[in-house]
């Protein structure tokens, strides 16, 4: 498993991995996952990676199968006496979740190739726009942020645009 980045700190712990292995060779290293009827329910092959490096991912954070659910909005969830909240993405053929302790986590991964000038006026403001357009990549660095924000929210419908600003503040870091 290419575990690329394993990152912890007082907010929680990042895992990120790298997809190289074929179907196959991850069905070798998560058999048990490979049996259950979530993931038979999948046929895509690239979902089906994504699903069982999620979960190595969060065994690799000592938690287990028990543990790990979805609520009834869809949101990924945790039951463990370390973290309060996972947050999970998948983007290309990197995947990532993110434990976080004491608040709702939100993770978003994207492609950086990806078009998000198409969609640019959906997600930003003026403000926020002109913000990100000083900014190297920030189009997608504002995608990014607004959209781990609204994972982290975990409501439904939630206006990206209007309900989620991000900002510059004094020291020259964005602000959500």
């Amino acid at each position: 498993m290419p575990l690329i980045k394993s990152e912890e700190n007082e907010s929680g712990f990042l895992l990120l991995w790298e997809i190289s292995e074929s179907l196959e060779q991850i069905i070798a290293l998560a058999q048990e996952f490979a049996k259950d009827p979530t993931f038979q329910k999948i046929t895509h092959p690239k979902r089906q990676k994504e699903w069982l490096a999620v979960r190595l991912l969060y065994m690799s954070a000592n938690c287990n199968q028990e543990q790990f659910f979805y609520n009834k909005i869809g949101q990924p969830c945790i039951n463990h006496p370390q973290y309060h909240s996972i947050s999970i993405s998948h983007s290309s053929n990197l995947v990532g979740i993110f434990l976080c302790r004491d608040k709702m986590a939100g993770l978003d991964i994207e492609a950086a190739e990806r078009n998000f000038a198409r969609v640019e006026k959906k997600y930003l403001s003026t403000e926020e726009l002109e913000l990100a357009q000083s900014i190297h990549d920030g189009l997608g660095w504002f995608w990014c942020i607004k959209e781990a924000a609204y994972k982290a929210a975990g409501i439904p419908g939630l206006p990206f645009r209007d309900k989620i600003k991000i900002f510059l503040r004094e020291d020259d870091t964005l602000g959500v």
